[in-house]
């Protein structure tokens, strides 16, 4: 989670924490915040982020983003 903590404030969203929940649907992040952290974790990675993985969904949570990034970079 450390990681994921570390993709917000690289993308100056220090303000959001892994308690937080409905980050996208409660209009929490908007779409500018997803993209920016597809940016960072596909720089993290070095990998780009399958477009499967660039769905709303996956970024509500930390839990969630820890989620896909388990399913997404498992390959």
């Amino acid at each position: 989670m450390e990681e994921i903590k570390q993709f917000f404030i690289n993308i100056g969203r220090a303000d959001i924490d892994e308690n937080m929940q409905n980050l996208v649907s409660d209009n929490i992040i908007d779409s500018l915040d997803v993209m920016n952290l597809i940016n960072e974790i596909e720089k993290y990675y070095n990998k780009t982020l399958d477009s499967d993985f660039m769905r709303p969904m996956y970024f509500e949570s930390f839990s969630s983003i820890k989620q896909m990034l388990e399913l997404a970079m498992k390959d």
